[in-house]
């Protein structure tokens, strides 16, 4: 498994800044109301991240304390990490999206306390989801094996 990288995640928030400060910009030249984030939508991203978490914790405990004997289920694994690895794309996308929003809230000539509050909240529940994602994804990925005794050119299995 290839774990998430900071230039992909840069680029999710990047494609979700501009397309959400552009749009927020055409809406408002074409005379419709500007976006405002909702309250809950920060704090439900917020929970999501905490609930991947959740998710993931079990998967670690098991691979760190193998000697317990309790096996990990490869199909929940497996699901746990797409699940963590979506988390953080679509978090980092909503971050660079409220960060959009509040780019664009910020050149406006009049600035609303209230307004930019709920942007703020936006970006910090998007931020809780994409680091609960790769916090997850690590926790369900294996440790390195230790190096083995063979030489990689050596012939496997029994010798007679």
């Amino acid at each position: 498994m290839i774990l998430t990288k900071a230039s992909t995640l840069a680029s999710f928030a990047l494609t979700g800044g501009v397309v959400v400060g552009a749009g927020q910009a055409v809406l408002t030249r074409l005379g419709e109301p500007a976006l405002i984030p909702p309250p809950t939508w920060g704090v439900s991203l917020a929970l999501l991240g905490a609930i991947v978490l959740g998710l993931a914790w079990p998967i670690r405990s098991r691979v760190r304390h193998p000697e317990k004997g309790i096996l990990v289920d490869p199909m929940y694994a497996t699901r746990v990490v797409l699940l963590a690895k979506a988390s953080s794309l679509v978090g980092s996308g909503l971050a660079g999206g409220a960060i959009g929003l509040g780019f664009f809230f910020f050149t406006r000539p009049v600035l609303s306390p209230p307004t930019l509050f709920l942007v703020g909240l936006a970006v910090i529940g998007a931020v809780v989801l994409m680091m609960g994602g790769l916090v997850a994804e690590r926790w369900c990925s294996l440790p390195p094996d230790a190096p083995e005794s063979s030489s990689p050119g050596g012939p496997e299995g029994e010798l007679l």
